[in-house]
């Protein structure tokens, strides 16, 4: 058999430093908050070990009910994490409710005296809140797959090794116990949690750093103030041509430089805003929006046809016309142009091109329109035909 004290002190240690570990990852990336979390359960895991120790030199029923407090506490701690990570939420009332029912639940039968039932109770509550821990990296597996499914499996295996040690502390040790049980399960598990807690600190490691990446990202393809992707972003998505049967809508709020000179640049951002909210308004699934300007949006509609292209550019005019008027109480216009692929594909800078042109077109006619290009119109009118 081996040394269950040694046991206990190496998965401490273990868990003491990946505490320290995921506390400094949180430090310098505080963005990421399910690391804090994490980090506060892998310390309490650590401090119930502790107590774990002590008790098996020393039996009392006193420090068994703290280390099992600690651990699960530290056990919920991570359920939390698990939770925020999924979720973005704050993890403190799922912490409270899963430390609360299972600290509850375990510590019943201690206070009847029944030390033996504490460690199955105990055993079978870790169990249950490893499997949930496991069910929320499963439902978050669409964020980084491979590592979620790896760390809910490993989280999953560890749960189910606490449940043999239940069963053999109620059928070989009895209700009241001297002190930990030791059997073959116990051993296995004590054995999968030493190696289970640096695989599950790195995992967690990289999770953060997968979400890191892919933030730094989001952030390089998306225009800050409106949350529409910007120029790099829309030329990626459609790289060197548009599909077929393909719209690109340029808009251009009007005399804009005036806006910003009359009611300063925070109302300039402010009808920016505005537009991109009217802008977004009944978008199909399919299309793309984009800032590629100041005051300048680009509209990207798959599978429409002009006249149906049309009426959508001239449906955001009007409403955002009708929404600067109504929260800043400000007359405020755009333009657009539109030009479409037809039937074939083509260059995404040719219709943009086209569309630019339409544009100038609408304001050079008088603003507060949306013009269609001529190539565009001479289209429609065969299709029709």
């Amino acid at each position: 058999m081996l040394d269950f004290a040694s046991l206990l002190v190496a998965i401490g240690f273990s868990a003491a430093f990946l505490a320290v570990i995921l506390l400094a990852a949180w430090k310098t990336s505080r963005r990421d908050g399910f690391l804090f979390t994490c980090a506060l359960g892998a310390l309490l895991i650590a401090i119930s070990v502790g107590f774990s120790t002590l008790d098996s030199f020393r039996p009392s029923s006193w420090v068994l009910g703290i280390a099992f407090v600690l651990l699960l506490a530290g056990e919920a701690s991570l359920y939390g994490s698990a939770a925020q990570f999924r979720l973005g939420t704050s993890p403190w009332r799922r912490i409270a409710i899963a430390t609360f029912v299972s600290v509850a639940l375990t510590l019943l039968p201690f206070v009847l005296g029944y030390n033996g039932v504490v460690y199955a109770v105990g055993f079978m509550a870790s169990a249950a809140l490893l499997f949930l821990i496991s069910h929320q990296f499963w439902q978050a597996r669409e964020q980084a797959p491979m590592t979620t499914l790896a760390i809910a499996a490993l989280y999953l295996l560890v749960g189910l090794s606490f449940l043999p040690r239940a069963v053999l502390v109620l059928t070989r040790d009895g209700m009241v116990v001297l002190g930990p049980p030791r059997n073959w399960a116990q051993d296995l598990s004590i054995l999968l949690v030493i190696g289970a807690i640096p695989a599950l600190g790195a995992m967690t490691m990289a999770l953060s750093q997968i979400r890191t990446v892919r933030t730094h990202r989001q952030e390089a393809l998306t225009d800050p103030l409106t949350g529409l992707l910007n120029r790099r972003a829309l030329f990626e998505a459609h790289e060197s041509e548009l599909p077929p049967s393909s719209i690109a809508v340029l808009f251009d709020i009007d005399e804009f430089k005036s806006i910003n000179d009359a009611h300063g640049h925070a109302m300039g951002d402010r009808v920016i805003v505005l537009f991109a909210l009217a802008l977004q308004a009944n978008l199909p699934a399919s299309a793309s929006a984009a800032r590629i300007g100041g005051e300048e949006f680009a509209l990207i509609l798959r599978d429409t046809a002009p006249d149906a292209a049309l009426r959508h550019a001239e449906d955001v005019r009007s409403r955002f016309v009708a929404l600067v008027h109504a929260e800043e109480r400000l007359n405020c216009t755009v333009s657009a142009g539109l030009a479409a692929t037809g039937p074939g594909a083509a260059s995404t800078d040719r219709v943009l091109a086209e569309a630019d042109r339409a544009l100038y077109e609408a304001k050079r006619s008088g603003r507060d329109r949306v013009i269609v290009a001529r190539q565009s119109m001479e289209l429609s009118a065969s299709t029709a035909g």
